[in-house]
């Protein structure tokens, strides 16, 4: 491939199993994952409103509208053996037939956002406002139990942001603890320090 990386991922891309990756190189089953792989690389990325059949057929993202007659052309296959395999791997939860009273043949690939390693808009922005919630409730709690004033509110937005999920919530459940185990409430940190130096973790013996 003469292609830079950079270029190679403008299209973006998708997480396979490597047992999938080990049936194609042994050419086990090479067919029908093939197939699986052009299922997912010709999904919608996003939303898309197609006229067939003069109808508008709302195609969300994950989602396909490519009628069966073309997939058996991309597949090289019969539609009979199309159909069948379209089938199979609804009952094995990789896909959901969404019927239309056209004969529309339009799937949903379940998980899309699995394997394409990325999560949705509504995904990510519902991480982001439960992300923002748990930040003030770690700084009213701060100030509260340690009282201390409220300050460099942004430079402790940006510690937050670093840390792991689980560290975040430690965050929050040791500050008592930590409050308790300071002898001299002139040393007790701000809130950005706090995180910086993760105090949450120290160790105490009692």
């Amino acid at each position: 491939m003469k292609q830079s990386s950079k270029e190679l991922l403008k299209e973006g891309y998708i997480l396979l199993p490597k047992a999938w990756l080990k049936c194609l190189v042994n050419e086990k089953n090479s067919e029908e994952l093939k197939a699986l792989l052009q299922i997912l690389t010709r999904a919608n990325y996003s939303e898309i409103t197609y006229k067939i059949q003069m109808v508008d057929i709302v195609c969300q993202r994950g989602e396909s509208a490519i009628s069966l007659r073309r997939w058996s052309e991309l597949f090289q296959w019969s539609r009979s053996k199309t159909a069948r395999f379209f089938q199979t791997i609804e009952k094995e939860g990789l896909i959901k037939i969404i019927p239309h009273p056209k004969n529309v043949f339009h799937i949903h690939i379940i998980d899309y956002d699995f394997w394409t390693g990325t999560l949705s808009p509504e995904t990510r922005e519902a991480n982001k406002k439960k992300n923002t919630e748990s930040f003030y409730l770690f700084w009213d709690k701060y100030h509260e139990t340690m009282q201390k004033p409220k300050q460099n509110i942004a430079r402790a937005r940006r510690e937050w942001d670093k840390l792991p999920q689980e560290e975040r919530q430690l965050a929050i459940d040791r500050i008592e603890e930590v409050y308790y185990h300071t002898n001299d409430i002139r040393f007790i940190p701000l809130a950005s320090t706090y995180l910086r130096d993760k105090a949450f973790l120290n160790e105490y013996t009692n």
